[in-house]
């Protein structure tokens, strides 16, 4: 945690914690029991045990890193869903704090600040239909961000506009995929932009993370200060 084992937030910061979604099994059996029963509902949905295993991981470390800023223990930290299906803190009452979950392949990501925000990350691959995907989800000007592209390239522009636009939606509280198209985001050479969208601004920044992964984070306007971390 940054400088101690408490960790503090100051005004218009935003702290960003990297993990891995791989844990020795004594450790897993742990950080399940840490586990609401919002989370411990959704796992009972997921189809192998490879599935519900990262969740725990993912959900486990959250609450972990949640509590060191909460200042409790993780099991006694309340989270319910609102009608978008975004995650919020119900217990403690009133803890003013906000977070974003992610998680892709064998990493995962969560995002903390005082105001809304959103994460997202993807493990590149490829995906024989990402350009009808694009069509499907994306406005014309990003379309043609992905095809215009050399095809060696098209995968990864493709993923920057995707997690750029899921974390966006998750900041303001937008389900997704219905949210995609209703906002517009421009993948400039000094970083993605949000152009247009139906919802309030943010800012976006892609987060540096390991090769092979594009992750991504949405802020408020008035953020000036942001950390990534390492659990």
């Amino acid at each position: 945690m940054p400088n101690s084992q408490n960790a503090q937030l100051g005004p218009n910061t935003v702290h960003v914690w990297r993990f891995p979604l791989i844990a020795a099994r004594q450790e897993m059996t742990a950080l399940g029991r840490w586990l609401g029963e919002v989370e411990c509902a959704a796992l009972d949905r997921l189809l192998t045990s490879q599935q519900r295993d990262k969740r725990v991981v993912a959900w486990g470390r959250l609450r972990y890193i949640l509590s060191r800023y909460l200042l409790c223990s993780p099991v006694e930290i309340g989270i319910e869903r609102e009608p978008s299906g975004c995650p919020k803190i119900v217990r403690p009452e009133n803890s003013g704090l906000h977070f974003s979950l992610a998680h892709s392949g064998s990493l995962g990501l969560v995002g903390v600040s005082t105001s809304a925000l959103g994460v997202d990350i993807e493990r590149m691959r490829t995906l024989p239909e990402f350009v009808r995907l694009a069509r499907r989800f994306f406005v014309q000007n990003e379309i043609e961000a992905v095809t215009r592209v050399p095809k060696a390239e098209q995968a990864r522009a493709f993923f920057r506009l995707w997690v750029h636009k899921e974390a966006y939606l998750k900041s303001v509280g937008s389900g997704v995929p219905a949210g995609l198209s209703q906002c517009e985001i421009a993948l400039h050479s000094d970083g993605p932009q949000l152009v247009r969208s139906e919802f309030e601004h943010q800012l976006l920044l892609e987060i540096p993370v390991t090769k092979g992964y594009i992750a991504a984070l949405a802020m408020s306007p008035q953020v000036t200060d942001v950390s990534v971390f390492d659990l």
